[in-house]
């Protein structure tokens, strides 16, 4: 019955799809950029989809463009770019019946990397076309702002505020290491307070990383048990070292090792409360978004169930995408 409904949704996907592709003029290369636009157009027409192109000029254009698709009703909103722009888009996608297709064209593109969406417009075209839908949770910050990756409040996200707009942010997940190295060794971290569906939990963090998926900038993986559509967020807190053990923790997260379990206390839960004595920077999605409240108000992350579809190969990752039914009780993975 699954495999049925499944080949129904891509035959859907094939023949009668109506479709809006957002997509930055100034992105990459804009004359290569433009040429693989313009072919992927062709393709997706020439194989009976209804596809308009609206090019973004400044901020705000996708989502505005995003809630223009919704408005009328259409399948897809297909974003050519990376994954701030996902982020823009998705504000308005969550909870319709819009699906997210993805040419990737970011510096990183976390979630085409995590799904296995080709990096070439050639073969994310052909997902587009063969791919399945999938609904998928979203993060939420203080009710306003989904998220579909990830939230990273302290080191990481003072990473992305001295990345951001800086020339080094060219360089790829290079840059991101490299300003991330500079800033790590004398970050002092931070005290914080966490309530993970009503239990409390005091800590001293460099950084907390609340995964919807696993991969974190293309190389890590903070929440390497997180599915996206169990109806669960993933705690990743990071606690803080000595200077010596910082670069440990680094190597054992860059590479992927077991030993990484060691630094960091690892948990799941459906509603996240922080509080910290001072505003801490975060993240979400890789993209600068704010500083956590003073005291009260906690600054409060939240899952929103099944709130997304999205259009991803036929083959993808078994442990990201779960059948676990909901739950709000609380799953702790105590790492030693």
């Amino acid at each position: 019955m699954q495999e049925n409904t499944r080949q129904e949704t891509t035959a859907m996907m094939r023949v009668q799809s109506s479709a809006t592709l957002i997509a930055n003029p100034a992105a990459g290369g804009p004359l290569q950029h433009m040429h693989q636009i313009a072919e992927t157009l062709t393709f997706l027409r020439d194989n009976g989809w209804q596809v308009n192109l609206k090019m973004t000029h400044q901020p705000g254009d996708a989502r505005r463009f995003a809630h223009e698709a919704v408005e009328q009703k259409q399948d897809v909103v297909i974003v050519a770019g990376g994954d701030g722009t996902i982020n823009e888009v998705i504000q308005e996608l969550a909870q319709s019946q819009t699906a997210l297709g993805v040419l990737p064209g970011g510096t990183v593109n976390v979630w085409a990397r995590e799904v296995g969406i080709p990096l070439d417009y050639a073969g994310a075209r052909e997902v587009l076309l063969h791919g399945q839908m999938r609904q998928i949770d979203l993060g939420q910050v203080n009710d306003e702002h989904y998220f579909f990756l990830m939230a990273g409040i302290g080191l990481d996200g003072e990473v992305t505020y001295a990345v951001e707009k800086k020339p080094v942010k060219r360089l790829g997940v290079i840059g991101y290491l490299l300003i991330g190295a500079w800033l790590g060794l004398g970050y002092r971290g931070f005290r914080a307070v966490l309530q993970v569906d009503g239990r409390v939990i005091k800590t001293n963090a460099l950084q907390i990383i609340i995964g919807n998926t696993q991969l974190y900038g293309g190389t890590i993986r903070y929440t390497w048990q997180a599915s996206c559509d169990d109806g669960l967020l993933d705690i990743c807190i990071v606690r803080r070292q000595d200077m010596l053990k910082r670069i440990l923790v680094s190597l054992d997260f860059l590479l992927g090792r077991e030993e990484r379990r060691q630094w960091v206390r690892y948990l799941r839960g459906s509603n996240v409360k922080i509080r910290t004595r001072q505003p801490i920077a975060f993240q979400l999605d890789g993209d600068p978004i704010g500083y956590t409240a003073r005291g009260f108000p906690s600054t409060a992350f939240s899952i929103v169930p099944q709130a997304l579809k999205v259009i991803v190969p036929q083959i993808i990752p078994e442990d990201l995408f779960s059948k676990a039914s909901a739950g709000s009780e609380l799953s702790e993975t105590q790492e030693a």
